[in-house]
């Protein structure tokens, strides 16, 4: 039996943004990545991988620390909704 991958629904896609908008980043999504904004910059960019379980993270504000407290944000959320994934972040900057 051959393995299909499991994509992953909208609706869960469109919780991920909320939350992070919660958190006050700005999201959007097209098909499976997302950019990510903060203060009106792009902070990130998000790829997701549904038939590896892997999201990867790409990250390029203007500092280490806005960095590394992106990602935590980032990866939280993440863990929230897709708890079977990896994440793979990748610092920029």
């Amino acid at each position: 039996m051959s393995y299909v991958p499991q994509g992953i629904h909208p609706r869960v896609f469109n919780k991920m943004i909320g939350d992070l908008r919660e958190r006050g980043l700005w999201a959007e999504r097209h098909s499976y990545s997302m950019r990510v904004m903060y203060q009106g910059r792009f902070v990130a960019s998000l790829h997701f991988y549904p038939g590896y379980n892997l999201v990867e993270v790409r990250v390029y504000a203007e500092s280490r620390e806005l960095n590394e407290a992106i990602a935590r944000e980032i990866g939280g959320v993440i863990a929230r909704y897709l708890p079977g994934y990896n994440l793979e972040v990748k610092f920029l900057r």
